[in-house]
């Protein structure tokens, strides 16, 4: 039965506020119910850097929801015309690398 269950998993709600702190930078994303979301960059020598776009819950078996206008650069993000797909993971985080040693949190309190 816990088989079962685990292959029928729910896909996270996409809708918060995830954070992910490096050395070098920190970033929050900000995924907002009207469909857009917002991530800032905040570096240790500069001003914090804006990405904003679009956002779509898709929640298929390989991706669960995708990110216009955004692409990762490993661990750099870049406004691009594409998309970002995502596989929200148990935790309800986002992870850039398939290894899960880079990865948003999502905030419980938003």
């Amino acid at each position: 039965m816990a088989l079962l269950a685990a292959c029928n998993r729910q896909p996270a709600e996409p809708i918060g506020i995830y954070r992910l702190g490096t050395a070098e930078k920190t970033m929050v994303l900000e995924v907002r119910a009207s469909g857009d979301y917002v991530l800032q960059i905040d570096g240790p020598d500069s001003m914090t850097d804006e990405i904003r776009g679009r956002w779509e819950d898709v929640r298929k078996e390989e991706v669960d929801a995708t990110f216009h206008g955004l692409v990762w650069r490993g661990e750099q993000p870049e406004p691009a015309r594409a998309l970002w797909p995502v596989k929200f993971g148990s935790d309800g985080g986002i992870c850039l690398d398939g290894a899960g040693s880079l990865c948003f949190t999502k905030d419980t309190e938003a």
